[in-house]
């Protein structure tokens, strides 16, 4: 569905950063046989409201389309996200007063990483979860809600449950399309005394700053700023009570609301909310020099690439996140660069095909028997980690690091 308007403020003042052109959806990949046929591909265009700064989308694929039933995608994969990720409990058990017993929802809550935090903090935990993921969730001990999270699920929840002292939706705020139905739901459901709502999402500064534009891709389609973050809560009757920059995806933003008004901003807010400005993050000329400067690192990409295949070289990517498939699409990175993408043995995308590109998704142990002489590092930002981890199991080759700046190590 095309948009002509923000998707806080309904301003129509949205004018356009950079076109990534047309993709396939990054966790939806191909079988076999399916890239035999003609794909979907949507517009990805990142667009910017003048009116409350917001960076997003113009065009929204429906969500039942992005998060399918097999939808592939494991907090639990990743071993440096789910440390991140299980700090969230940490974080809040140390800011906030509870009361005993408390309820903490999570809101696309996957195979329930984030809620075991909370349950090793010794928090009721329920997760609402709308793919298969939540089976996972579920057999681990972590109570799953089936269902996609609407005004219906939040008084399904309510007839069954006590208030919740806190509710989480960790990466998942930038991808509700129904923004004003989710935020009512929230404060159905929300302790109107304690209760605190968790957002963490991608932070605008830092995709601009460092380039990220991998992390455009139509699961995400919102990229915040403090400034409209602030917008949308109190339109909605909360008010945004920390916020703090973490680690997670390559920088994300992690913002507390409350809807008990005697409750006072820390100096935190205010100072994000000045960084912002003195960045010059409400200026025009700062999206002018991001979109410059992408064109300029895919070409510095291409151009490594292009001189290791003509020296009769293999590359193989490593690690197949959703914003590889941006990355891969993009600069047009197929077959005949890279030879397959390497993943480990647990993920639910092996043996199928990326959108677009056609590359498949093997096993990493390809990877160890045949080592190529580069690996392309696509999960760059967990880069140190898994290069290390690589270097550890064997693998004697150099990296390629794609982002923000393309270099081999």
């Amino acid at each position: 569905m095309k948009i002509n308007r923000c998707q806080i403020c309904s301003s129509k003042k949205i004018k356009k950063i950079i076109s990534l052109g047309a993709t396939g959806l990054c966790d939806t990949l191909l079988t076999y046989e399916e890239t035999k046929r003609k794909e979907k591909s949507y517009p990805l265009n990142l667009v910017r409201c003048h009116n409350c700064q917001l960076l997003q989308l113009d065009f929204i694929v429906d969500n039942k389309e992005l998060f399918h039933l097999d939808y592939p995608y494991k907090s639990s994969i990743t071993k440096p996200l789910v440390k991140l990720l299980q700090g969230t409990s940490v974080y809040l058990k140390k800011r906030f007063k509870f009361s005993k017993k408390p309820l903490a929802i999570d809101i696309g809550s996957n195979d329930g990483t984030l809620l075991k935090g909370f349950k090793q903090m010794k928090f009721q935990t329920l997760g609402v979860e709308p793919t298969n993921i939540s089976k996972i969730a579920n057999k681990s001990g972590i109570k799953t809600i089936q269902k996609f999270f609407s005004v219906s699920t939040a008084k399904y929840i309510s007839k069954r449950y006590k208030k919740a002292s806190v509710i989480t939706g960790t990466n998942l705020f930038a991808h509700v399309d129904k923004l004003n139905s989710f935020m009512k739901a929230i404060k159905i459901l929300l302790d109107p005394k304690e209760g605190v709502f968790v957002t963490e999402s991608h932070y605008a500064v830092d995709i601009i700053e460092d380039l990220q534009y991998d992390s455009i891709y139509h699961e995400h389609l919102r990229f915040y700023l403090i400034k409209p973050l602030i917008y949308l809560m109190e339109k909605h009757g909360l008010k945004i009570i920390d916020a703090i920059r973490i680690p997670n995806y390559g920088g994300s933003i992690r913002i507390c609301a409350t809807l008990n008004k005697n409750i006072s901003p820390n100096r935190n807010v205010k100072q994000l909310l000045d960084l912002e400005k003195k960045k010059g993050f409400f200026k025009t000329s700062k999206y002018k020099k991001f979109s410059k400067d992408v064109i300029k690192s895919k070409n510095n990409l291409l151009n490594i690439l292009r001189k290791i295949k003509k020296e009769g070289k293999n590359i193989v990517g490593i690690g197949c996140p959703g914003r590889s498939i941006t990355l891969l699409s993009y600069c047009n990175i197929n077959r005949d660069i890279i030879d397959y993408i390497a993943e480990q043995s647990s993920s639910l995308k092996l043996n199928l095909f990326t959108p677009n590109t056609h590359i498949p998704v093997l096993d990493e142990e390809n990877f160890f028997e045949n080592q190529p002489e580069y690996a392309l590092i696509l999960s760059w930002h967990y880069g140190k980690s898994i290069m290390k981890n690589l270097k550890v199991k064997g693998y004697k080759g150099k990296f390629i690091v794609p982002l923000p700046f393309p270099k081999i190590i």
